[in-house]
């Protein structure tokens, strides 16, 4: 990550926003001795809570506005059947999402099932950054408030951090990058 011995006295976050998990550390760095001085975070939150905000707070409305799916929303395990269709629908808008301003998610035929009428679903829908702003950003602030509280816990602040190392998948997220 660009760190060696010659980093003389720093503080450096490293800020690792995986697929199922969030961690954060601080490390202080002094006469190049590099310490982890402090480490926090949440196992139940990562990549898989984007994914699901996503199905939830886009797809599925998209689905409701344009087909009759009461059927799959009553009945959980048709529920869990849709979502897992969307999935990587819903993967695929937030890898490319991290990289374009907007993105075009569309499916072929056949790939989901008939609505309540006999109708064939299918996706075909414009997400912008703004759209995700409004969707990831509660989950990142998630991870930056426990950012927060592990810089008030070491009497530091953001003027006080040397370096943000970003590791993980998410962390490409424009949005997350604006936030941060």
């Amino acid at each position: 990550y660009g760190l060696d011995s010659s980093v003389a006295d720093a503080n450096i976050v490293v800020f690792d926003f995986g697929g199922g998990t969030f961690d954060v550390a601080l490390i202080r760095v002094e006469d190049g001795f590099f310490q982890v001085k402090d480490t926090d975070g949440n196992n139940w939150l990562g990549g898989k809570n984007l994914d699901h905000a996503i199905i939830q707070d886009l797809l599925i409305p998209y689905l409701q506005e344009n087909y009759s799916i009461d059927s799959y929303m009553n009945n959980d395990e048709l529920k869990e059947l849709l979502n897992n269709a969307l999935k990587n629908y819903a993967e695929e808008a937030k890898i490319n999402l991290s990289f374009q301003n907007s993105h075009h998610l569309g499916s072929e035929l056949g790939e989901f099932p008939e609505d309540d009428e006999g109708e064939e679903m299918e996706l075909d829908i414009e997400i912008t950054q703004e759209d995700m702003k409004k969707t990831l950003g509660p989950i990142f602030q998630k991870s930056i408030d426990i950012c927060k509280k592990l810089l008030e816990r070491n009497n530091l602040n953001g003027n006080k951090v040397s370096s943000l190392i970003l590791v993980g998948g998410p962390t490409y997220s424009t949005v997350l990058r604006e936030m941060l």
